[in-house]
């Protein structure tokens, strides 16, 4: 911004996100501030941004094609859930792998 001139407009919002403040605010209340501002933010990025355990992100791997940014970042990093035999062989069985021993 400092780099713009003086008499640059701002660009036109795609979307606004009111919120109620005092300075009694709790600004951790879940329901009244960090639910509607993550709502917001999903609505702007298209995504999810809820975190997921491993087993969640295991499963969206195999049946949706965008992961949420937490499994990309997190699970799909090898950072979530360690593969063994036992796993590949439970996903073989459920129909999520195929098996090409």
């Amino acid at each position: 911004m400092r780099l713009r001139p003086p008499d640059w407009p701002l660009p036109r919002p795609d979307a606004i996100h009111h919120i109620v403040e005092d300075f009694l605010t709790d600004w951790t209340a879940p329901n009244a501030h960090i639910l509607p501002l993550r709502r917001f933010l999903e609505n702007c990025l298209s995504t999810d941004l809820r975190n997921f355990f491993a087993e969640s992100c295991f499963l969206f791997a195999f049946t949706h094609q965008k992961l949420p940014p937490s499994c990309q970042q997190g699970y799909v990093r090898m950072q979530g859930l360690v593969g063994s035999k036992e796993l590949r062989h439970h996903a073989v069985q459920a129909g999520l792998l195929q098996d090409y021993t």
